[in-house]
């Protein structure tokens, strides 16, 4: 039996579990400081109160970390191929290198040194930004600013094989959709368990999403009008776009009763959503030729009825719609960490050719 420390860092939270083989014994979400975070210029400040927390979970789960067989997180950063990394130097550093600043890229640093610590591997499991694109996916029509591939990656991959399994086989025998709701949405085709695109251009609960070209020339005087600081900006893209920018939530439930009280605007910006949702759905399948055998839609906000129904009305003719609500992301990195472990997978090092090596 492999004992496994899954961690799972989001902006302000990490979800920590300690699984036996593919099994949760226990899991929380530990809170971050808001304020104390607020305060820090970088995302690598806060990790000394993330690991400080996890210390806690350990401690407070009478769990000995010297008995755990490895430890996983998610993350990882961009360009890298799906399955399993060994974390070593070269994968932390890319951590710190990389361009987009998320509380994704800690996970893997806290794994390293929790591995190291302890004597144990430490691995990544499907990372953000995994890059199997068709090259055509990658030309964004400026030659200055190609498109650089990232989708909620664990969790689509995760909803693809639960899908291939109710459809009776493995994520290399279908081509799939999977449509990711949540705070931040993507939509990704899986052609035989290959991630050849995504899109984030619908804009979601807390997320712009792309922005339209009738909408960019707007958009670009703003940049430069000197209204607002590139904070600013990056603030109405992520966090503060989407419902929030038209709502001032990105509550979904907030939003709902919204709709059922009779607030018009309200209905407008969430059917909105929904429609610009099943876009990327059916430019997604366009990429497989329209051959699609099965649409998932999963991540927190298919927890809703309704959005799942405004969604499937517009795209069912495409696929069969199958829900596989929440995140499963925890799961996924237990269950990769296992197959490494078992050998079933190569991982592979950043940088490097795949291993044939494996820890036990």
């Amino acid at each position: 039996m492999y004992k496994i420390l899954v961690l799972n860092p989001g902006s302000t939270s990490t979800k920590v579990a300690y699984y036996e083989d593919t099994v949760s014994v226990s899991e929380r979400n530990l809170e971050v400081d808001r304020a104390a975070i607020a305060k820090m210029e970088n995302i690598f400040d806060q990790m000394d109160l993330r690991k400080e927390a996890i210390r806690k979970f350990l401690e407070e789960e009478h769990i000995d970390p010297g008995e755990l067989s490895a430890v996983v997180s998610r993350g990882g950063g961009g360009n890298l191929m799906s399955g399993g990394y060994l974390i070593d130097e070269n994968l932390v550093q890319h951590c710190h290198d990389y361009d987009t600043p998320h509380a994704s890229s800690l996970g893997p640093v806290i794994a390293y040194e929790f591995g190291k610590k302890y004597g144990i591997p430490a691995f990544i499991y499907d990372g953000e930004g995994v890059n199997e694109f068709i090259p055509e996916a990658l030309l964004s029509g400026f030659k200055e600013f190609p498109i650089a591939p990232g989708s909620h990656t664990l969790n689509a991959k995760a909803a693809a094989r639960i899908d291939a399994k109710k459809l009776g086989g493995t994520m290399e025998d279908y081509n799939i959709v999977v449509c990711h709701l949540g705070g931040g949405s993507s939509t990704s085709a899986h052609r035989k368990g290959r991630l050849i695109d995504s899109t984030s251009d619908a804009y979601s609960a807390e997320r712009a999403g792309g922005v339209p070209f009738m909408a960019l020339i707007g958009f670009v005087a703003g940049c430069f009008s000197g209204r607002y600081s590139q904070r600013d900006i990056l603030r109405m893209i992520m966090g503060g776009g989407g419902l929030v920018a038209y709502l001032g939530t990105s509550d979904l439930r907030e939003v709902e009763k919204r709709i059922d009280a009779g607030d018009a605007q309200a209905k407008l910006a969430f059917d909105g959503m929904a429609y610009a949702q099943a876009k990327d759905i059916a430019a997604m399948a366009s990429t497989m030729d329209m051959e699609v055998d099965a649409i998932v839609l999963t991540g927190g906000m298919a927890y809703s009825g309704r959005l799942v129904q405004a969604i499937t009305r517009r795209v069912s003719r495409i696929a069969p719609v199958i829900v596989a609500a929440g995140s499963h992301e925890m799961d996924s990195l237990a269950g990769g960490t296992v197959r490494l472990l078992n050998r079933e997978e190569k991982y592979h090092r950043f940088g490097k050719d795949s291993s044939e090596d494996a820890y036990v």
